[in-house]
């Protein structure tokens, strides 16, 4: 019977193995995809602020070139002074000056804002670029980490692959089918450790009868809660039973 547990620990190692190399190559696709939608988005949102920059910069420009233009038109109207020969004439030229000053000020004024918020607009990609620049860091490097073990797993998996075979070929029908029917049920988990005194497949504590019987490594027990193989596991890795110290006081039996 132990090198039965042994095997059955074994062959559900082995489970173990192949089945993280199909949920890592699930994780590797989604992992994949979400970051394609991560970046698609990203880099739109970056699109779009730096065509607002380019935008407003564009405005900015706009503007002091009208600015250039009034004051060039006020330059122009004053140089008039000279010629002027009549009230009249002075007191419209005067008030087109005080037009021209007024509406300067206010574009000037204008320029100013626009320029502050181009400022802060371009501290905030320049941030955004910063944070997409470390992103796109973390995520290649989960890509990377991820194909990593892949790699490292499908190099492995035929090995497994043979060893679950020459296993299975050694186990009586009855204990590979009964094996078989809990791993369906329990999505591949067939078999669960027992740790101290508790199933580690279902954190339930197991009787101090059973957990005695498992010690011994005489017989091939069930979780009475999940219904899973259990192994006392370090019997198991020992490869032969741990010694029982004062049974009546570890597990509340009577000698």
């Amino acid at each position: 019977m132990r090198e039965t547990l042994a095997m059955l620990v074994e062959l559900q190692s082995l489970e173990d193995a192949l089945r993280d190399l199909r949920v890592n190559k699930q994780r590797l696709a989604s992992l994949q995809s979400e970051n394609e939608e991560t970046e698609t988005v990203f880099l739109q949102m970056l699109a779009q602020q730096r065509m607002q920059i380019d935008e407003t910069e564009a405005f900015c420009k706009e503007k002091e070139a009208d600015i250039k233009g009034a004051e060039e038109n006020a330059r122009r109207a004053r140089s008039r002074l000279t010629g002027v020969t009549s009230q009249r004439e002075l007191t419209a030229l005067n008030k087109e000056l005080e037009i021209a000053r007024r509406t300067n000020q206010q574009r000037t004024e204008e320029v100013v804002k626009l320029l502050d918020q181009l400022e802060g607009a371009k501290a905030a990609y320049a941030k955004k670029e910063e944070e997409w620049s470390a992103l796109s860091t973390q995520m290649k490097s989960l890509e990377t980490s991820l194909k990593g073990d892949i790699e490292t797993r499908e190099s492995q998996a035929t090995d497994h692959q043979g060893r679950q075979s020459e296993i299975r070929g050694q186990l009586d029908k009855p204990t590979l089918s009964r094996f078989d029917r809990i791993s369906r049920g329990r999505n591949g988990y067939a078999l669960a450790f027992v740790v101290g005194e508790a199933c580690m497949g279902c954190q339930v504590s197991v009787p101090p009868q059973q957990l005695v019987r498992l010690m011994r490594m005489e017989t091939l027990e069930s979780c009475q809660n999940c219904k899973r193989l259990i192994v006392h596991r370090e019997s198991v890795e020992k490869g032969e039973p741990v010694p029982i110290v004062d049974p009546s006081k570890n597990l509340g039996l009577s000698e």
